[in-house]
């Protein structure tokens, strides 16, 4: 199955917005409408359809009418029962959602499942789950979780029973308001609904069905659909995603397989921690890089091609959680064996960071799969699996009419000094190279074009040039090979 190209747009545009239903929790045990509107009407001695469940008509009245033969406290303490206490529990579903490059998620749901998946990716939010609160949050900015029907750790703002869904239209103003603002101006995915969800038809007659012939496109993840169903919801600008396209062996396995799909596709946040294996939110890694000590005036600098590239990996660790420390090449030197015992990233290559010629020297080939070799005023990479050479074109020799190269290298390596951590490398044969690492990595979902090896991960980049500026690098940089 193909992601729709207009979806995976709008999230990688930042456009995209995500509607969570109940479906969406069923992966970590929580029940659907369905289970927990059976759980009540057991109480009421209300039998359920021939097929084990309820009309769609009857799935609001089954919690008014347990509230009236009970009260509010007794249902409101059935729903705390039935959802339990989810703080040790973590959904896949809600992790790969959290993944997405999404800011604005609303949710129907009254467990708190997709902010615990934002705070494990170290995301800042807010909270919006009440009419109270969405008057308050006109300048929000940043992540923001809007629970509509209420949040289960504020009780009072939960609406369950008819009486609630009739009183929230005209008692959440503001709600509804946001709501179709944010369905102008974003494309949604809706996640967890079926056509017969209460939650979702409430939102359709509401809230879409009023916007009449909207240009925005939404779209609407459905295990399956009539062909009739799929025509009423078109009209609506909502377009079916068949989930049982995708692999899996239930719904649920095949929600999470699209999601995948659509994580890879939008979310530089995936492939920079599969790159950055080994590293997890809250680690500090070091970043050796070349350095130069000014000893009349005695301080340290570094060249802007290193430092362009330490800014970039910087950016890309932040995504992660993960934070960074510059240590010049000289200082890592003399505390060696601290730092080839742990995690490192390398800036620049042996011919220019001190750091990596120590590493290099003392890395067997069995260990890494390339070596930078300097013979006959040549300077290139070897692949020590096949002994081919790429031989860099020395900049400073540009006869400025005719395409030179440079080659980098974007590499992880298992550490063979400590198994259990990575040695990183972001390396050009000449500065040119380490120069056009930063371009490459600028945009961040280059990782993606990295190779996925479960150990060492080798990129070669190719950097062609004609005419060397040392001060106006002017060049192209491409993924040429993966080692």
């Amino acid at each position: 199955m193909h992601l729709p190209s207009d979806l995976v747009s709008a999230f990688r545009g930042g456009r995209g917005a995500v509607f969570v239903g109940a479906g969406a929790s069923v992966d970590a045990g929580l029940p659907t409408w369905q289970q927990f509107v059976t759980r009540l009407a057991l109480e009421l001695d209300i039998e359920p359809g021939p097929d084990g469940g309820f009309p769609t008509t009857e799935l609001n009245k089954i919690p008014q009418y347990y509230e009236n033969r009970f009260n509010r406290r007794l249902l409101l303490s059935t729903v705390r029962e039935l959802l339990g206490d989810r703080r040790n529990v973590r959904s896949e579903v809600h992790r790969l959602l959290a993944r997405l490059p999404c800011t604005t998620f609303y949710t129907t749901n009254y467990d708190e499942l997709l902010e615990d998946a934002l705070r494990d990716q170290g995301q800042r939010f807010s909270v919006v789950a009440s009419e109270e609160a969405a008057r308050a949050s006109s300048d929000i900015h940043g992540h923001v979780v809007r629970k509509i029907h209420g949040t289960l750790s504020q009780p009072q703002t939960l609406i369950i029973t008819r009486d609630d869904y009739a009183r929230f239209v005209n008692a959440n103003s503001v709600t509804i308001n946001t709501l179709q603002s944010d369905l102008i101006h974003h494309m949604f995915l809706f996640v967890g609904y079926s056509l017969s969800d209460p939650d979702f038809n409430n939102i359709y007659d509401n809230v879409l069905y009023n916007m009449g012939n909207m240009a925005q496109t939404h779209y609407l993840c459905v295990p399956h659909a009539s062909a009739m169903e799929i025509d009423d919801l078109a009209r609506r600008g909502i377009k079916t995603i068949d989930l049982s396209g995708w692999p899996g062996a239930n719904p649920s396995e095949q929600l999470k397989s699209f999601l995948s799909d659509l994580a890879n596709a939008t979310s530089d946040l995936v492939h920079i921690e599969r790159f950055f294996k080994g590293l997890r939110n809250g680690d500090r890694v070091p970043l050796v890089i070349s350095s130069t000590l000014n000893d009349g005036e005695q301080f340290v600098f570094y060249p802007d091609c290193d430092v362009r590239v330490a800014q970039q990996v910087e950016r890309a660790l932040e995504r992660m959680g993960v934070s960074t420390r510059w240590v010049a090449d000289q200082v890592a030197l003399e505390e060696a064996d601290t730092y080839m015992g742990d995690n490192v990233v390398l800036i620049c290559s042996p011919f220019g960071n001190k750091f990596t010629r120590r590493v290099f020297e003392e890395l067997g080939p069995g260990n890494i799969c390339v070596r930078f070799c300097h013979t006959d005023g040549k300077r290139y990479i070897q692949d020590l699996k096949t002994a081919r050479e790429y031989i860099a074109d020395d900049p400073s020799k540009s006869p400025g009419n005719a395409e030179m190269s440079d080659y980098c290298v974007v590499a992880r390596y298992r550490n063979p000094w400590n198994p259990s951590k990575h040695i990183y490398l972001f390396a050009g044969i000449y500065a040119i190279g380490t120069h056009a690492i930063s371009q490459y990595l600028s945009n961040l979902m280059n990782y993606r074009h990295l190779p996925d090896d479960p150990e060492d991960s080798v990129a070669l980049l190719r950097v062609s040039f004609v005419d060397h500026d040392p001060y106006n690098y002017d060049y192209e940089v491409a993924l040429h090979e993966v080692l």
